[in-house]
């Protein structure tokens, strides 16, 4: 959620004026970028004028995605819920072109003192001065209240006109608990909570893979647990991702690209710090990666079965992350790693990672797993666990976070448990 203004100064004053300039400035250059956008691509129409068989509008989607984000966070007491996103292939009937676009599907919790359809009418002001298109409103239901549904989107061109394509549909519904701690309109357990002993000891939760998109983070920040994150560079949403932790004050890490065992598991690509290469390629990929995401205090491994038990790579890794005063993990994705003794060697802080918590998918696997790093946290004092950006982790610790608040144990961040 966006910060609450404050009132009363004329400092305060001058801020909102400036920033209000801000957001006129950027809603004007967003509306000449995808003015300028609608020049260069072309759907095609009835009259056979489609210059390409396939059109890709991605890029042009996601950004409208981000301006939606930033025209409803102005509202500081509204609840943004990401439902679904997916890439989809849309045909148009006129031309036969297929367009590749992202959509997705928000619900946007407002005040019972805020009318849905108001909602929805300051909305479409909004999103047509940023250059966007406001497609459709009507009256909906969400679960089980009274809602509006706006479709908004980007138009291009279409031969002689234009054609539009929604990128979000965007639910507003009376969310009552807006005014408590916790806001999320949750869904009801799996199964009732189990009668659960007090533990003892501190445990960190590493949440791995983020960047892929925001839904996942958000959830898992609203559940008020100081988790670290750890941010895969250069993904679609990897620089909000970091903003979002950074608001929160918790802990970004860099989830950085290192070679597996096997080449063909491999799911970053040239993005990856592969053992064969030399000293210089890998430590300026290292500080490559690192400047993308500015404001990471530690990295951990993404992959890296191979890196991590190599001597000469983690050598070249940790010099650059000494250099920079940034703490590794060693997520642990091999029994044979050295990252972590390395580390303790060259002078650079350091952990590693006790246990991951979603091996399965299964929301009741995943509790029944987090139990099992509380003992482990007990019996050694304190433990690290990793767990990922995903839907069903994500409702796991959302379902049942105040159930493990209440469990005894001590949540930490990842720093606070460094050698």
């Amino acid at each position: 959620m966006a910060t609450r203004r404050r009132k009363g100064s004329s400092g305060g004053k001058y801020i909102i004026l400036c920033l209000i300039g801000i957001i006129a400035i950027l809603a004007v250059a967003c509306g000449m970028f995808y003015a300028n956008d609608r020049s260069k691509k072309d759907v095609g129409d009835s009259k056979g004028n489609a210059p390409a068989k396939e059109v890709n509008l991605l890029d042009e989607s996601i950004e409208a995605q981000r301006l939606v984000d930033n025209i409803l966070l102005q509202k500081d007491n509204w609840q943004l819920i990401e439902n679904d996103r997916a890439k989809k292939n849309v045909e148009v009937e006129e031309s036969g072109a297929k367009v590749h676009i992202n959509q997705r599907n928000l619900a946007v919790g407002v005040p019972n003192s805020t009318s849905v359809t108001g909602a929805g009418e300051w909305l479409k002001e909004k999103v047509e001065a940023a250059g966007l298109t406001y497609i459709s409103g009507s009256m909906t239901k969400y679960k089980k209240w009274d809602a509006f549904k706006a479709q908004v989107g980007i138009s291009v061109k279409a031969g002689s006109g234009s054609k539009s394509f929604v990128t979000d549909s965007i639910v507003f519904f009376h969310n009552g608990n807006l005014k408590k701690k916790d806001k999320d309109v949750k869904d009801l357990p799996e199964e009732p909570a189990p009668d659960v002993r007090k533990y003892e000891g501190k445990i960190a939760i590493i949440i791995d893979d983020c960047g892929a998109d925001m839904s996942t983070v958000r959830t898992l920040l609203n559940t008020g647990l100081p988790f670290s994150y750890a941010i895969l560079p250069n993904k679609d949403f990897s620089s909000d991702v970091l903003e979002m932790v950074k608001s929160k004050g918790r802990v970004p890490l860099l989830h950085l690209p290192m070679e597996p065992l096997s080449r063909s598991a491999m799911s970053e690509g040239s993005r990856t710090i592969m053992t064969d290469t030399s000293a210089s390629t890998q430590q300026a990929l290292v500080r490559k990666h690192l400047n993308s995401l500015p404001g990471v205090v530690g990295v951990n491994n993404h992959q890296g079965s191979k890196a991590t038990a190599d001597k000469a790579t983690m050598k070249n890794v940790l010099q650059v992350l000494k250099k920079e005063n940034i703490f590794f993990v060693d997520s642990k994705t091999n029994s044979a790693s050295i990252a972590r003794d390395m580390a303790k060697q060259m002078g650079v802080a350091t952990a590693r990672n006790d246990i991951f918590l979603d091996n399965s998918s299964k929301v009741e696997d995943i509790r029944k797993q987090i139990y099992k790093a509380f003992a482990m946290a007990e019996k050694n004092g304190s433990a690290i666990a990793i767990c990922h950006a995903r839907p069903n982790t994500a409702k796991c610790w959302q379902l049942y976070a105040e159930e493990f608040k209440k469990s005894g144990i001590t949540f930490v961040p990842v720093n606070k448990l460094l050698y």
